[in-house]
């Protein structure tokens, strides 16, 4: 085999040698020929080469490879950028990543910039099992633009709670970079949210949206900072249990819920009814407005089906219910406000309508306030349930809880029987003998002895 006797000069070098038997010639550029490297054009063996290739053995003849600017050497990491034209003559740019021998990625691209950008990319993966960090101009304002387009098609009562909870972000941390933003920085906006006055609840749910946010970013491999929703701070009013636990005076009592509902009356009955519905039976109001005639059974005793739940604004769908439809037995009460509104109806109308005959809305609802939220009313069956001793299993069913929820939201109703034992017992040891109680005479000073 001949060898190259020329130097490079030109830094482009090329190495042609004859193959073997096929009596060929193959073009080698950006070779390693270390003998001597020139232009193809001072090369004897690239004459050569370029004067058998007409041979007959022709269509045996390997293929000569691209040049360095067009096919770029890959390097340890097996990564190659070609430059190629489409059939129009438009030239694109194909990267390809190999882990050993092994093809991991192909990406085309228009331009070259973009093509190495990706290859970079794809470099540190394979070095690392992470992407590239995002530049620092990617804000958390662009992260929050990402994150709801990915979420649009999803369920709509979901996506608009996401973008009410982070519109709330302030608008200074929005334009701060996304890697910028750290734990701290999501608990001091929370506990922002509760200074302001928003229930626990509410800014749970805004915790849950952020959780999903950053969450998305980690996938996107956006996130090169530890999660800022799960490594915060806890705050305890965040806690499941405070979250879920309601303050007895969020339940109003009996003489309350009775005082309204005839107050009401006086004013338009068909509402106060649909409000002494929801005391007695439970159900939201997205249940209550798509409540159909035939969702009662009467055998083998009054029942309410709940079957779908249709909040206002939105499209009806299954019920809450953790085991979808649900039967709530019904009072003499309950039954007979069922049977008034169902009279001359058919099985598929709305139980309860508006004046013209249409489904309720909440904008109706809101013309009577009641002096409480509606959703009181729930928390007003379930504890009356409760303190007539049904078992808490069963409250749950009727809800359509976990026994667990019921448990942490109604504790304080659960407890009720002890906490009466418990000043009965007070009572009996304060009126024991005439020394003032069970401490003793306590109103005069003590001795300092003598």
């Amino acid at each position: 085999m001949a060898s190259c006797a020329r130097g490079d000069r030109d830094g482009r070098g090329c190495c042609a040698r004859e193959v073997g038997r096929a009596g060929a010639a193959v073009l080698f550029r950006g070779g390693n020929c270390r003998a001597a490297r020139h232009p193809p054009h001072h090369s004897a063996h690239s004459r050569l080469g370029r004067a058998r290739a007409g041979g007959a053995d022709s269509a045996h003849r390997p293929q000569a490879r691209l040049p360095p600017h067009r096919r770029g050497a890959p390097g340890r990491s097996g990564r190659m950028i070609e430059t190629r034209k489409t059939n129009a003559g438009k030239t694109y740019y194909l990267v390809r990543v190999k882990s050993g021998r092994k093809l991991v990625a192909a990406k085309a691209f228009d331009s070259k910039h973009a093509a190495e950008a990706w290859e970079r990319g794809q470099k540190h993966l394979l070095e690392t099992g992470r992407p590239l960090p995002p530049k620092q101009s990617f804000t958390l304002n662009e992260l929050v633009t990402m994150f709801l387009t990915a979420r649009e098609g999803g369920n709509p009562h979901t996506v608009d709670t996401d973008r009410n909870n982070l519109a709330a972000l302030p608008a200074a941390m929005l334009a701060r970079p996304l890697a910028s933003i750290q734990a701290d920085d999501i608990r001091s906006h929370l506990l922002a949210q509760l200074r302001s006055g928003k229930k626990p609840s509410t800014v749970a749910r805004a915790k849950t949206t952020l959780s999903a946010l950053f969450s998305y970013a980690d996938g996107q491999g956006l996130l090169h900072q530890p999660h800022p929703a799960r490594t915060m701070k806890k705050i305890p009013e965040l806690s499941v249990v405070a979250q879920h636990a309601v303050s007895p005076n969020e339940i109003p009592s009996r003489e309350r819920v009775a005082a309204v509902l005839a107050a009401l009356r006086q004013r338009r009955s068909d509402i106060a009814d649909v409000f002494e519905f929801m005391s007695l039976t439970g159900v939201r109001w997205g249940e209550l407005r798509a409540i159909r005639t035939h969702w009662l059974s009467e055998t083998p005793l009054p029942q309410l089906n709940v079957e779908r739940s249709h909040s206002d604004r939105y499209e009806e769908k299954a019920p809450k219910s953790w085991r979808g439809t649900r039967p709530v037995p019904l009072s003499p009460r309950a039954l007979a406000i069922f049977r008034l509104y169902a009279a001359g109806k058919q099985p598929d109308d709305y139980l309860f309508t508006n004046q013209q005959g249409g489904q309720l809305s909440v904008g109706v609802a809101r013309k009577f306030p009641l002096g409480f939220r509606r959703h009181a009313l729930r928390h007003y069956a379930a504890s009356t349930w409760l303190r007539l001793g049904t078992p808490v299993h069963e409250v749950a069913e009727y809800l359509g809880d976990d026994a667990r929820t019921v448990l942490a939201v109604y504790a304080h109703v659960l407890g009720e029987g002890q906490r009466r034992d418990h000043v009965r017992r007070l009572a009996t040891a304060e009126n024991f003998g005439p020394d003032g109680g069970h401490l003793g005479v306590t109103q005069h000073a003590p001795s300092l002895g003598r």
